[in-house]
C-alpha cells in the first residue's frame, strides 16, 4: 500500500463480476454527499444549513465500446435499468494493491448509450445507490481494497499476513459492508472478511456474518455482504478457504461505517 498522490491511470473498475478496466476511459464522479436544508434564522448572520440524507453514485462509466460475446462492455451492460455490483479501486501511483483506498456498493444503471465519431463510446449512467440494496444502511461508500484483482492458489494455502488498520485508528461500533468480486476461478471457495484487535495472525477471527458462504468460482460472482455485528475491531484482512477451487482470482473491499 502506497500513500500520497495520483492518476486516473491507476484507477480500476469491476462490475457483476468483470474486470472492465480494459474498457473504461474514466468513470466518477463517486459521489458521497448530503441534501441540504436551510435553517438560517433571522438573528443568524450567515447562512446555516442542516445535513439531510446521504446521497451515494458512482457517476458514469465511460467505455470502448466492445461487443464481444459474453465479456465486452456491450454484452455486459447494454441492459439499463438493473442493478449492479460495483467496485472502483484506486491505485496510488500504480496498479491498485492490498490496502489501497476503494469506492463501492450496489447501484442502479439508469441507461445504455453509445456515442462517438472516429471511436465509438459507451456510457453507462448509474442512478446512485440502488433500491434495498444491502449497503443502504451504511452511508459511508469510500474503504480499503483488502484484496486486490489477483489471483489465489490452494497450493499457497489460506492467508496469514498481518491486516490493515483502521486508518483513523481503533475499533468502531457502526458496522461495515463488504464488496466482492469474483473474475475468474475452477471450483468453489468461500471469501470473507476476518477483523482483529492486535494484527497478528493469531488474533484474526471471521467478522460476523461477513462472508460469501461457499460460492462457485469457475462463474463471475459478486455481491454485497453486511456483517449481522455492529462492531468492527481495528484490523481487517481477507480470508479464503478453498472447496473444489484450486484457483480464484477475486478482489474484496470492506467500507467500514464511522
Amino acid at each position: 500500500m502506497a500513500t500520497g498522490r495520483t492518476k486516473p491511470r491507476w484507477t480500476r473498475v469491476y462490475v457483476d463480476g468483470f474486470d472492465m478496466s480494459g474498457y473504461a476511459r474514466s468513470v466518477g464522479p463517486l459521489a458521497w454527499e448530503c441534501d441540504e436544508t436551510e435553517v438560517t434564522a433571522l438573528a443568524d448572520t450567515v447562512k446555516t444549513y442542516l445535513p439531510g440524507h446521504v446521497q451515494v453514485n458512482v457517476g458514469t462509466l465511460n467505455a470502448v465500446f466492445d461487443n464481444t460475446a459474453t465479456v465486452g462492455v456491450h454484452a455486459v451492460l447494454s441492459s439499463a435499468g438493473t442493478i449492479r455490483t460495483v467496485l472502483v479501486a484506486q491505485g496510488i501511483r500504480a496498479e491498485p494493491e492490498d490496502g489501497d483506498p476503494a469506492f463501492g456498493g450496489q447501484f442502479t444503471q439508469g441507461a445504455y448509450q453509445i456515442e462517438g465519431d472516429n471511436a465509438v463510446y459507451a456510457n453507462v449512467p448509474f442512478m446512485g445507490t440502488a433500491g434495498d440494496a444491502s449497503s443502504h444502511g451504511y452511508g459511508t461508500p469510500w474503504g480499503l481494497l483488502l484484496h486486490a484483482n489477483a489471483v489465489r492458489l490452494l497450493a499457497t494455502g489460506v492467508n496469514t499476513a498481518v491486516g490493515f488498520d483502521n486508518p483513523t485508528g481503533g475499533a468502531t461500533a457502526k458496522g461495515g459492508y463488504m464488496v466482492y468480486h469474483v473474475t475468474a476461478g475452477d471450483g468453489t471457495a468461500t471469501l470473507s472478511v476476518q477483523d482483529a484487535a492486535v494484527n497478528n495472525d493469531g488474533g484474526f477471527a471471521l467478522l460476523a456474518g461477513c462472508s460469501t458462504g461457499s460460492i462457485n468460482c469457475a462463474v463471475k460472482q459478486y455481491g454485497v455482504v453486511v456483517p449481522t455485528t455492529m462492531d468492527v475491531r481495528q484490523y481487517l484482512r481477507w480470508q479464503i478457504a478453498f472447496g473444489t477451487a484450486t484457483t480464484v482470482t477475486f478482489a474484496i473491499a470492506f467500507m467500514r461505517n464511522y
